[in-house]
């Protein structure tokens, strides 16, 4: 079983649309770190960092903040679009510092080494993409190319080589994840500053701030995003085994990807049936602090049991049909 997951291992390696992906991966992340740097205005890449009397600091500048705010509010007829905007900034900066200073955590820098590696989980679709390409290919460019003839006059068995391509393509997920983080973590310590504090302050989707440890919040966001990818990878390679057809079992994956929260929203307001849809659930980001639950009945534990009982079933099926039919055909 190592010998054929290391086979197929090399196999992908040897693609040139596998080193184009990871090439890919390692120049979003560079954009994706320095775009602060070179789009942003002056005080979003200024750095805001405190001394050790840093209470004294932040109050000065929330004061100064709001100073600017309120002059700003009070001029004479309708404000211009660069003052509501200068305004409202400051406001929001005002109610930041302030949560900061209330709950007795030193404030980090606008552009901040947590912040970057959070933020980075919205490339996480990307890699979904990725692995789809690769998962939608892993069986069925064996029978475009009838390669899968010479796999299957060896001795191993049918079960065998369908672990092995299915053991490398969550493999392959694993990494193109790895490499995106690994890549983002190298960009930003370079182009970010460190935070003062192991706590994140973070605003909730009711407009809030609140706090927790880093550690158990970046934990929870790297597991999610490893379920997410799990599911787009078994996804893809049911389709692969089932259709044999690359282009059906990409077109099919990415469509549930760019339509699924669609099509699940508008299902919702028909159904109550629409929890059990595999893309109502497969996000478990909107568990994490802060984030809120859109579909009644939704909770933790019951996304992961829909979560299994979806993935034992597409890998199932690919089992089944890959076992059964005549795939020398």
């Amino acid at each position: 079983m190592t010998q054929l997951i290391i086979n197929e291992w090399q196999k992908v390696f040897s693609r040139k649309s596998n080193i184009i992906i990871m090439v890919f991966i390692v120049g979003i992340s560079a954009f994706f770190s320095f775009i602060p740097l070179l789009f942003n205005n002056e005080q979003a890449i200024e750095t805001n960092t405190y001394g050790e009397n840093w209470q004294s600091e932040v109050s000065q500048q929330v004061q100064t903040l709001q100073e600017e705010a309120e002059t700003i509010r009070s001029q004479e007829g309708e404000l211009s679009f660069s003052d509501s905007i200068i305004a409202s900034t400051n406001e929001g900066e005002v109610q930041r510092l302030s949560y900061h200073l209330d709950k007795d955590i030193e404030p980090p820098a606008t552009n901040n080494f947590f912040d970057n590696l959070v933020g980075a989980s919205s490339l996480n679709a990307l890699i979904g993409i990725f692995v789809t390409i690769i998962a939608s290919a892993m069986v069925s460019k064996e029978f475009n190319m009838g390669t899968i003839k010479l796999l299957l006059i060896r001795t191993q068995s049918r079960s065998k080589i369908l672990t092995s391509k299915y053991v490398t393509t969550l493999l392959l997920s694993l990494f193109y994840y790895g490499l995106l983080y690994l890549s983002i973590t190298l960009f930003a310590l370079f182009t970010t500053d460190m935070n003062p504090t192991s706590e994140y302050v973070f605003m909730t989707t009711e407009g809030l701030y609140d706090h927790t440890s880093f550690i158990s919040y970046f934990a929870g966001l790297v597991a999610s995003n490893l379920v997410y990818l799990v599911i787009i990878a078994s996804l893809a390679f049911m389709l692969s085994t089932l259709t044999r057809n690359t282009t059906i079992a990409l077109g099919g994956t990415l469509g549930a990807i760019f339509l699924g929260a669609g099509v699940t929203n508008f299902l919702v307001s028909k159904t109550e049936l629409a929890k059990y849809l595999i893309t109502a659930n497969w996000s478990l980001e909107k568990y994490l602090p802060g984030r809120m639950v859109s579909i009644d009945g939704l909770t933790l534990p019951f996304s992961i049991i829909v979560n299994v009982v979806y993935v034992c079933a597409f890998v199932g099926l690919s089992y089944y049909v890959f076992n059964k039919q005549d795939v020398l055909s």
